[in-house]
């Protein structure tokens, strides 16, 4: 990873879009969602679970909704995952982030936002969602003096096993169950 510094802590939100306890079995995508709600939502989103062999992405990429989904990415701190920090702020932390074949599963409580730049609308406080890695997903390392810099899906897989327990933060913009650009930033 080239020139990660502590820049870029600023991307620490997601978004969700939807709110309440979800189930939709045909998209694959059983998830429990309890969010507090700090601005309203306009869409409501799936997020497909991560049994990838026997499930079904179909409604789940039907679904054009955008968000931005971000956690730190703090393998050793998994039973801190939700839990208040010191200022009473919910933590999201990813205690698990890997990429098989052309999934993406994250494991933890990640915050939601509907854009990049907005401030969370919820958090996730499900264990586990798995989306979809195309062709066209962006994979970037964000943080130092260059701005961001692509790296293959591969070296992508290797900074998520060299990063897990790091710190650095895990931003994932998604459309339907699909990542669009994934960024691990400093």
């Amino acid at each position: 990873m080239k020139k990660v510094s502590l820049l870029l802590a600023v991307s620490i939100c997601a978004t969700l879009i939807g709110c309440g306890k979800t189930e939709n079995a045909d998209a694959g995508a059983a998830t429990a969602v309890s969010v507090e709600a700090i601005e309203s939502v306009t869409e409501s989103v799936s997020v497909p679970e991560t049994d990838t062999a026997s499930t079904s992405f179909t409604e789940a990429l039907a679904d054009e909704g955008t968000y931005w989904m971000s956690g730190y990415l703090r393998a050793s701190d998994k039973d801190s995952a939700g839990e208040p920090d010191e200022s009473g702020g919910l933590q999201a932390i990813i205690y698990e982030a890997y990429i098989e074949d052309d999934i993406l599963t994250v494991k933890g409580v990640t915050n939601f936002r509907n854009d990049k730049a907005q401030d969370p609308v919820g958090m996730n406080d499900g264990d586990e969602a798995a989306f979809i890695i195309t062709d066209q997903t962006v994979f970037q390392m964000v943080g130092g003096e260059d701005g961001p810099e692509d790296v293959t899906k591969e070296e992508f897989a290797q900074y998520l096993k060299d990063c897990a327990d790091s710190g650095l933060l895990l931003d994932i913009q998604v459309i339907g169950a699909q990542v669009v650009v994934a960024q691990i930033c400093a």
